[in-house]
């Protein structure tokens, strides 16, 4: 299992610099959020990798990274959502 953890990395990585990318180049709010989990699946992997017996109080750092992370996922499709809805509310004719 020790291969995956270099290959999420990348992947996490490559998400981060794409969206850090899009979100300077929009200049969107929005974007914020998908900069955020991926930094912190980044760090929660290279924490797994280089220092895995970091821990905050009694729990593992990389874990807090990844809730967090989890949580800061959960803003963005929020935020994704809110976006398609009221995108479709403004394509509706007649109203």
């Amino acid at each position: 299992m020790d291969f995956i953890l270099p290959i999420l990395l990348a992947v996490f990585f490559i998400h981060l610099l794409v969206f850090a990318r899009l979100g300077l180049k929009r200049r969107e709010f929005y974007y914020l959020a998908l900069v955020v989990t991926f930094t912190l699946l980044c760090a929660s992997i290279l924490l797994r990798m280089f220092a895995p017996e970091l821990a905050l109080g009694s729990w593992n750092l990389a874990w807090v990274l990844r809730v967090g992370a989890w949580l800061s996922a959960l803003v963005s499709i929020s935020w994704t959502l809110s976006r398609i809805l009221r995108r479709r509310r403004e394509r509706q004719p007649g109203d």
